[in-house]
């Protein structure tokens, strides 16, 4: 097992300490201004990693994913949803196992099917994830 030291989004290192289970971060890919950042595959943690990156305004303003080679102009509201599909991030029934891009699908499945209708959502991370663990400073030191 290799380990890899990598930086993380304040945002993401914060919710990693205080939550205490390991989470999945990606790497930054916005077009033009390369923070090196990893950030969780989350809708909040992406939407907060954006207004580091001054990406801000009314979810109704139109905007351009620069997310990787990505030019697709949509809603800001929509762009922190939109760029977890190039993060790889997918949603999937606990019950059925069927999968979705998005979890506002995946709820729109459980809520209309019998068989699924106490089911929970449960998140697939994405290929090109790195597993973030919380580490104490001792653990740090004994690295």
């Amino acid at each position: 097992m290799s380990f890899h030291l990598i930086h993380v989004d304040p945002h993401t290192l914060l919710q990693v300490q205080q939550s205490g289970p390991p989470t999945v971060a990606y790497r930054c890919e916005i077009q033009g201004v390369s923070c090196g950042l990893f950030v969780e595959g989350t809708t909040s943690a992406v939407s907060a990693h954006l207004q580091g990156h001054g990406i801000i305004g009314p979810d109704n303003a139109s905007t351009s994913c620069t997310w990787g080679n990505c030019s697709k102009t949509l809603k800001r509201g929509s762009l922190s949803r939109h760029i977890l599909t190039h993060l790889g991030v997918k949603v999937r029934c606990s019950v059925c196992r069927v999968v979705k891009c998005r979890r506002d699908l995946i709820r729109a499945h459980i809520n209309t099917s019998a068989s699924c209708h106490f089911a929970s959502d449960e998140t697939v991370d994405g290929p090109e994830g790195y597993i973030v663990v919380p580490m104490t400073w001792s653990a740090i030191h004994q690295v």
